[in-house]
């Protein structure tokens, strides 16, 4: 047990899947508090993306915990891991898709892409013959992971471009705030898997977790004021 507690991606891991479940709480209290807004109830998709996210993480919290005392790894949890991972991702990808198309009136076909996107997956993996599920995990956050990062970003920072003519500054920078959060988990969630500049990547994708909850939280309060 001592040599777990001086780990620090003993810490790490937990931290980093506590700040995703955060992020969802808070935003389902925003959407609670909010009105029924179809912009708003669109956030509910960033939440699950959150809650499923902070799952897989406390899942290698646990897969960490066990191979560090020797247990090695556990097969059940190292899939388990995986589907969430690329779920969460999924509807990252989904949420950002939403987020687009809020306001068109043919949002049916484009809606249903991630799930189509998710099928061809599927199908390509049973193609390639790729039977390691970490490696399946990997192709997930490299395709919709980034994707939905960052198409999430350049849609939130359209939003902000669209709402700058309401003169509500905490909109309009809340939203701005979740742009670049986006953006930075992109690349530190979606690109980057090693260490960067000697520290966890996971440090950097729990800041950009709280980053978003945080703006989105204001940005959902917002809606709460004016309405």
């Amino acid at each position: 047990m001592g040599k777990l507690i001086v780990e620090p991606l003993f810490y790490i891991f937990f931290i980093y899947g506590l700040s995703f479940l955060v992020m969802s709480s808070l935003i389902f209290y925003g959407i609670k508090r909010a009105t029924s807004l179809t912009l708003v109830s669109t956030f509910s998709l960033l939440a699950f993306f959150g809650l499923t996210h902070g799952i897989t993480e406390w899942i290698d919290w646990v897969r960490f915990i066990l191979k560090t005392l020797g247990s090695g790894e556990v097969g059940i949890l190292i899939a388990l891991s995986q589907i969430f991972l690329v779920v969460s991702f999924v509807l990252l990808l989904q949420f950002g898709i939403n987020l687009l198309t809020y306001q068109s009136e043919k949002k049916g076909f484009v809606r249903a892409l991630p799930l189509v996107l998710f099928v061809i997956y599927l199908a390509a993996l049973l193609a390639a013959g790729v039977t390691d599920v970490l490696r399946a995990g990997l192709i997930g956050r490299y395709s919709f992971g980034f994707t939905g990062a960052a198409l999430s970003a350049i849609v939130i920072f359209k939003l902000s471009n669209t709402m700058k003519p309401l003169g509500n500054r905490k909109l309009i920078k809340g939203l701005t705030v979740a742009a670049v959060g986006f953006a930075c988990y992109a690349i530190f969630g979606g690109l980057i898997i090693r260490p960067v500049l000697g520290l966890p990547v996971q440090l950097f994708r729990a800041a950009c977790a709280i980053t978003i909850a945080v703006s989105f939280f204001n940005v959902l309060d917002v809606f709460k004021a004016r309405h």
